[in-house]
Protein backbone atom coordinates (compact mmCIF):
# COMPACT_ATOMS: atom_id res chain seq x y z
CA UNK A 1 0.00 0.00 0.00
CA UNK A 2 2.81 2.45 0.87
CA UNK A 3 4.54 1.89 -2.44
CA UNK A 4 1.27 2.52 -4.34
CA UNK A 5 0.65 5.81 -2.45
CA UNK A 6 4.21 6.92 -3.14
CA UNK A 7 3.79 6.25 -6.86
CA UNK A 8 0.40 7.99 -6.92
CA UNK A 9 1.80 10.99 -5.07
CA UNK A 10 4.72 11.19 -7.53
CA UNK A 11 2.30 11.09 -10.46
CA UNK A 12 0.15 13.86 -8.96
CA UNK A 13 3.20 16.04 -8.25
CA UNK A 14 4.55 15.36 -11.73
CA UNK A 15 1.17 16.23 -13.26
CA UNK A 16 0.93 19.46 -11.25
CA UNK A 17 4.45 20.45 -12.30
CA UNK A 18 3.59 19.83 -15.97
CA UNK A 19 0.37 21.85 -15.63
CA UNK A 20 2.25 24.73 -13.96
CA UNK A 21 4.90 24.69 -16.69
CA UNK A 22 2.20 24.75 -19.37
CA UNK A 23 0.37 27.59 -17.61
CA UNK A 24 3.55 29.66 -17.41
CA UNK A 25 4.37 28.96 -21.09
CA UNK A 26 0.86 29.92 -22.22
CA UNK A 27 0.93 33.04 -20.04
CA UNK A 28 4.27 34.16 -21.44
CA UNK A 29 3.14 33.51 -25.00
CA UNK A 30 -0.08 35.47 -24.46
CA UNK A 31 1.82 38.35 -22.90
CA UNK A 32 4.33 38.56 -25.75
CA UNK A 33 1.61 38.26 -28.38
CA UNK A 34 -0.56 40.99 -26.86
CA UNK A 35 2.21 43.57 -26.50
CA UNK A 36 1.69 46.08 -29.30
CA UNK A 37 3.42 48.99 -27.64
CA UNK A 38 6.73 50.33 -28.87
CA UNK A 39 7.03 52.79 -26.02
CA UNK A 40 9.61 51.92 -23.41
CA UNK A 41 8.44 51.69 -19.83
CA UNK A 42 7.33 54.99 -18.35
CA UNK A 43 9.73 56.73 -16.01
CA UNK A 44 7.88 57.42 -12.73
CA UNK A 45 6.95 61.09 -12.58
CA UNK A 46 7.60 61.90 -16.26
CA UNK A 47 4.18 63.04 -17.44
CA UNK A 48 2.65 64.10 -20.75
CA UNK A 49 -0.67 65.91 -21.14
CA UNK A 50 -2.21 67.02 -24.42
CA UNK A 51 -4.69 69.90 -24.41
CA UNK A 52 -7.16 69.81 -27.29
CA UNK A 53 -7.51 72.35 -30.06
CA UNK A 54 -10.49 74.10 -28.47
CA UNK A 55 -8.11 75.69 -25.98
CA UNK A 56 -5.18 76.52 -28.26
CA UNK A 57 -7.01 77.41 -31.49
CA UNK A 58 -8.15 75.46 -34.51
CA UNK A 59 -5.69 72.89 -35.76
CA UNK A 60 -3.29 73.12 -32.80
CA UNK A 61 -2.62 71.19 -29.63
CA UNK A 62 -0.66 72.18 -26.55
CA UNK A 63 1.51 69.42 -25.16
CA UNK A 64 2.62 69.75 -21.56
CA UNK A 65 5.58 67.74 -20.32
CA UNK A 66 6.66 67.78 -16.72
CA UNK A 67 8.72 65.65 -14.42
CA UNK A 68 11.60 65.27 -12.05
CA UNK A 69 15.08 63.85 -12.00
CA UNK A 70 15.24 62.87 -8.30
CA UNK A 71 18.44 63.88 -6.49
CA UNK A 72 19.70 65.92 -3.57
CA UNK A 73 19.16 69.68 -3.84
CA UNK A 74 22.93 70.35 -3.78
CA UNK A 75 23.43 68.07 -6.80
CA UNK A 76 20.54 69.71 -8.67
CA UNK A 77 21.96 73.18 -7.97
CA UNK A 78 25.34 71.99 -9.27
CA UNK A 79 23.78 70.73 -12.51
CA UNK A 80 21.91 74.00 -13.08
CA UNK A 81 24.95 76.11 -12.20
CA UNK A 82 27.25 74.26 -14.61
CA UNK A 83 24.75 73.44 -17.37
CA UNK A 84 26.49 75.66 -19.96
CA UNK A 85 30.10 74.79 -19.08
CA UNK A 86 30.68 73.02 -22.42
CA UNK A 87 27.80 74.52 -24.37
CA UNK A 88 25.81 71.29 -24.61
CA UNK A 89 23.53 71.31 -21.55
CA UNK A 90 19.78 71.66 -21.60
CA UNK A 91 16.55 69.78 -22.26
CA UNK A 92 15.50 67.97 -25.40
CA UNK A 93 11.90 66.81 -25.86
CA UNK A 94 11.26 64.21 -28.58
CA UNK A 95 7.59 63.56 -29.39
CA UNK A 96 7.02 60.02 -30.61
CA UNK A 97 4.10 57.98 -31.87
CA UNK A 98 3.46 54.48 -30.58
CA UNK A 99 1.56 52.40 -33.09
CA UNK A 100 3.33 49.08 -32.57
CA UNK A 101 6.60 50.72 -33.58
CA UNK A 102 8.20 53.94 -32.44
CA UNK A 103 7.60 56.84 -34.86
CA UNK A 104 9.42 60.18 -34.69
CA UNK A 105 6.90 63.05 -34.85
CA UNK A 106 8.51 66.25 -33.53
CA UNK A 107 11.25 67.54 -31.26
CA UNK A 108 12.37 70.70 -29.52
CA UNK A 109 15.64 71.55 -27.86
CA UNK A 110 15.90 74.08 -25.02
CA UNK A 111 19.53 74.97 -24.19
CA UNK A 112 20.50 75.85 -20.64
CA UNK A 113 17.67 76.23 -18.18
CA UNK A 114 15.43 78.11 -20.67
CA UNK A 115 13.19 79.64 -18.03
CA UNK A 116 10.19 81.44 -19.48
CA UNK A 117 6.43 81.44 -19.73
CA UNK A 118 6.50 78.10 -21.57
CA UNK A 119 8.49 76.25 -18.94
CA UNK A 120 11.65 75.75 -16.93
CA UNK A 121 14.41 73.51 -15.69
CA UNK A 122 15.19 74.23 -12.05
CA UNK A 123 16.76 72.85 -8.90
CA UNK A 124 14.44 72.07 -6.00
CA UNK A 125 14.46 70.10 -2.76
CA UNK A 126 13.25 67.08 -4.77
CA UNK A 127 15.88 67.31 -7.53
CA UNK A 128 15.84 68.72 -11.09
CA UNK A 129 12.30 69.68 -11.99
CA UNK A 130 11.19 70.44 -15.52
CA UNK A 131 8.06 71.75 -17.21
CA UNK A 132 7.61 72.56 -20.87
CA UNK A 133 4.54 73.62 -22.86
CA UNK A 134 4.78 73.40 -26.63
CA UNK A 135 2.05 74.26 -29.16
CA UNK A 136 2.15 71.97 -32.19
CA UNK A 137 -0.05 71.59 -35.26
CA UNK A 138 -2.60 68.81 -34.70
CA UNK A 139 -1.36 67.02 -37.81
CA UNK A 140 1.98 66.45 -36.03
CA UNK A 141 0.23 64.30 -33.43
CA UNK A 142 -1.93 62.47 -36.00
CA UNK A 143 0.39 59.47 -36.17
CA UNK A 144 -2.36 56.99 -37.01
CA UNK A 145 -4.35 58.53 -39.86
CA UNK A 146 -7.21 56.07 -39.61
CA UNK A 147 -7.44 55.42 -35.89
CA UNK A 148 -6.50 56.43 -32.38
CA UNK A 149 -3.15 58.11 -31.89
CA UNK A 150 -0.74 57.00 -29.18
CA UNK A 151 1.75 59.74 -28.24
CA UNK A 152 4.60 59.80 -25.74
CA UNK A 153 7.70 61.94 -25.19
CA UNK A 154 11.29 60.98 -24.61
CA UNK A 155 12.78 63.63 -22.32
CA UNK A 156 16.54 64.05 -22.37
CA UNK A 157 18.40 66.18 -19.85
CA UNK A 158 21.99 66.88 -20.92
CA UNK A 159 24.27 68.11 -18.14
CA UNK A 160 27.22 70.50 -18.40
CA UNK A 161 29.56 67.58 -19.18
CA UNK A 162 27.37 66.62 -22.17
CA UNK A 163 26.12 63.44 -20.44
CA UNK A 164 22.46 62.62 -21.18
CA UNK A 165 19.85 61.31 -18.76
CA UNK A 166 16.70 60.02 -20.45
CA UNK A 167 13.14 59.65 -19.19
CA UNK A 168 9.98 58.48 -20.93
CA UNK A 169 6.49 59.87 -20.30
CA UNK A 170 3.19 58.07 -20.21
CA UNK A 171 1.42 57.31 -23.51
CA UNK A 172 -1.54 59.61 -24.27
CA UNK A 173 -4.20 58.11 -26.52
CA UNK A 174 -6.66 60.21 -28.52
CA UNK A 175 -7.65 61.41 -31.96
CA UNK A 176 -5.55 64.43 -32.90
Amino acid sequence: MTRQRSTSRRNVVSGLAAAATLTVAVGLTAQVGSTASAAPARTPGATLSIVDQNVTGAGKNRIIIYGLYPMQRADAVGFVTHINDRGCGGMHYIVLGDDGKEQYLYDRNFPGTSVGTEGFLRASDRGLEYLREIVVPSRVLDEDRDGRDEIFVRVRFVDGDCAPRVQTTNVVTGTF
